[in-house]
């Protein structure tokens, strides 16, 4: 999820850049804003969870894939912002949790941000119904890591009725680092690009449900369209891509909810992981994860946010001299890069540009 030095380098020779060309803006469509629910994997697992604190009050529920505990690499709150090592995020984050931090000092440090006015009252949470799955075969970030997140969660009042936890109850050698599908991606137990796995097992479905509750079986055929949009004009100045926001996004609008006759549609932001973005994977994530089939026939426009693979030419000659915290992969930001102290509150930039999304999608900022 998080690159070496190495490959660093590397890009900065080739210049790796792989951006997406700017469409039209995002539009206003008849979706619900007390029906805004988000889902993710791996580093869109993190920002999903980060999304979901910070905006507890406007987010109903959340499905973490892989990944997601809040504040997992941040050292230490700083003045106006928060200090995150890139040690925590390949470290305890990933690959040895057991130098992670009590569910409770996890839990704290949401207290204490929600005390500085940075992220909503953690109350809020209490309201929520939360999807979170680990694979055993994950190769990428430890079961325990996602272990403790579930457990941070219930720190904060989250009844554990409202909690459905998969410690991978797959068969065989259970799931890898991927989202899981019923007939498309990898063998099950990979954690290989495109980090979608086919376990015979619909995650999707089981997320909405999760979150939604009881729903109609998914589209055998999908009617409604993928739109692109312009996602440059949520981030100041128009610096999408030093923040690690592709130009463009993508939105999956159901032929229902385009129409706007009926009652109001339900929004979900669906998160990607690393290597997942359009720019590495075209279409492959937003269209084969199975979100789409069931949205189709609930009333649920899937919103699809994308990353960008930043290059050091893309970054400030600050970020440069801290040339690990770059997103070579195309990665959210969950661990403070592009020198945003703000990355895991209301005030990140990729945080802030989501959610001005959301409330274009709802109406709600107009």
């Amino acid at each position: 999820m998080v690159r070496v030095a190495a490959a660093v380098l590397l890009a900065a020779v080739l210049g790796i850049c792989g951006r997406a060309s700017a469409a039209d803006p995002l539009g206003r469509f008849a979706a619900d804003p007390a029906l805004v629910s988000v889902s993710g994997i791996s580093s869109g697992a993190y920002m999903a969870n980060q999304l979901h604190v910070a905006h507890s009050a406007g987010i109903m529920g959340a499905g973490l894939v892989a990944g997601g505990l809040y504040g997992c690499a941040v050292d230490s709150i700083e003045g106006d912002g928060l200090l995150a090592l890139d040690s925590l995020a390949t470290g305890p984050c990933m690959s040895v949790p057991g130098l992670l931090g009590t569910a409770d000092s996890y839990a704290q440090l949401i207290l204490e941000l929600a005390k500085k006015g940075w992220i909503d009252p953690p109350a809020n949470l209490a309201h929520s119904r939360i999807y979170v799955f680990t694979g055993q075969s994950d190769t990428v970030v430890a079961s325990k890591v996602v272990e403790v997140g579930v457990e941070v969660y219930r720190r904060l009042g989250v009844p554990a009725s409202q909690i459905d936890f998969h410690d991978d109850d797959l068969p065989g050698k259970g799931a890898g680092h991927a989202w899981i599908t019923n007939g498309f991606g990898n063998a099950c137990d990979a954690s290989a690009t495109p980090f979608i796995d086919d376990c015979h097992d619909d995650q999707a479905g089981e997320i909405l449900r999760t979150i939604y509750g009881t729903l109609q079986p998914p589209a055998a055929v999908s009617t409604g369209r993928i739109v692109a949009f312009d996602q440059t004009e949520f981030v100041a100045g128009g610096a999408a891509a030093a923040n690690g926001l592709a130009d463009t996004g993508f939105l999956y609008l159901p032929k229902a909810c385009e129409a706007g006759a009926g009652p109001p549609c339900r929004l979900h932001v669906a998160l990607h992981g690393c290597l997942q973005a359009a720019e590495k994977l075209g279409d492959t994530f937003y269209t084969k994860t199975g979100l789409n089939a069931w949205a189709d026939t609930n009333g649920i426009i899937v919103l699809y946010p994308q990353a960008h693979a930043t290059t050091i030419s893309e970054l400030s000659s600050q970020t440069i001299l801290s040339v690990l915290n770059t997103n070579l992969d195309g990665c959210w930001n969950w661990y403070g890069y592009a020198s945003d102290t703000q990355f895991a509150t209301r005030r990140g930039v990729q945080i802030r540009a989501i959610w001005a999304m959301v409330q274009r999608v709802t109406g709600k900022g107009d």
